[in-house]
């Protein structure tokens, strides 16, 4: 499975994290119902970043900032005065 897939693996969904490779089976046979039930039920955002949709654990969420695509990585500037 690809990061970020959200795939039909036997007769349930399985999802995987963008961030950390985690996967988790919905159980679920509906891919609306697994999409929702992974960010409602366990706590993983789907954003859609650069025209792909991606997935992240609560984990992943914490430790980076998805909307920049830098899971685990942050990154500051600072202005110093003059």
């Amino acid at each position: 499975m690809r990061p970020g897939m959200i795939i039909l693996k036997g007769k349930t969904y399985v999802a995987e994290c963008d961030g950390c490779g985690e996967s988790i089976d919905t159980g679920l046979r509906s891919f609306r119902q697994a999409v929702n039930y992974i960010s409602r039920a366990e706590g993983w955002e789907n954003r859609k970043i650069r025209n792909f949709w991606r997935n992240f654990c609560p984990k992943c969420i914490e430790a980076g900032d998805p909307d920049l695509d830098q899971i685990g990585v942050t990154f500051r500037r600072t202005i110093e005065d003059d």
